[in-house]
C-alpha cells in the first residue's frame, strides 16, 4: 500500500492546513495499518512518500517531521506486533547524482537532520529484530530492554 497519492507537500498548502496534514497521514496509515491486521492478516509497506524540494518554500524540518511521523506509526505498530511493516522514501540519493533529482531526493550528505532520523530508524527496526522474534510476539522477557531504546528518541 502506497500513500504517495494523498501526500500534501507543505508548501502547497496553506499554513491552517499543514497543520493537520501529519495527523492526517498518521490517521490515515494507522486506519491502513488496522485494516491489513482485522481483515487481512498482512503486512502493510507505506511507499514513495516524501517533500518536494524544489516547490516554493520548501522547509527542510517539514520534510523532518513528515519522515518522524511515518517512522513513528510504524515503529509503534511493530511494538505492538501490528501489520505496520516498513516504508520507502521516495527518493534516497548518493553523494553525485543531483542531476536525477525530481525535486523529492534526500542526499544524506546534504541533509544531516534527516539521515540522523533515517538511521534512528534503521536502528530501532535492527535492534527490535535481533533482539526479539514475531514468534514470541513481543512479549519476551527482552520487553525491557526493547523500550528503553525504541521508546525514546535521541532527536
Amino acid at each position: 500500500m502506497r500513500f504517495s497519492d494523498y501526500e500534501l507537500p507543505c508548501q502547497r498548502i496553506s499554513q491552517s492546513i499543514a497543520g493537520s496534514h501529519l495527523p492526517f497521514i498518521k490517521s490515515w496509515m494507522e486506519a491502513h495499518i488496522e485494516d491489513a491486521e482485522k481483515y487481512l492478516g498482512m503486512p502493510v509497506v507505506f511507499g514513495e512518500f516524501g517533500v518536494s524540494a524544489k516547490a516554493p518554500g520548501f522547509n527542510s524540518s517539514y520534510r523532518d517531521n513528515l519522515i518522524n511521523t511515518v517512522y513513528k506509526t510504524i515503529l509503534n505498530s511493530t511494538k505492538k506486533g501490528g501489520s505496520g511493516a516498513g516504508s520507502l522514501v521516495w527518493q534516497l540519493f548518493p553523494d553525485g547524482t543531483d542531476y536525477m533529482d525530481d525535486g523529492y531526493a534526500i542526499v544524506l550528505s546534504k541533509s544531516p537532520s534527516t539521515s540522523s532520523i533515517i538511521s534512528l530508524q534503521s536502528t530501532r527496526l535492527a535492534l527490535f529484530n535481533s533482539l526479539c522474534s514475531k514468534k514470541c510476539r513481543w512479549g519476551c522477557k527482552k520487553r525491557s530492554v526493547l523500550e528503553k531504546v525504541l521508546y525514546h528518541d535521541e532527536l
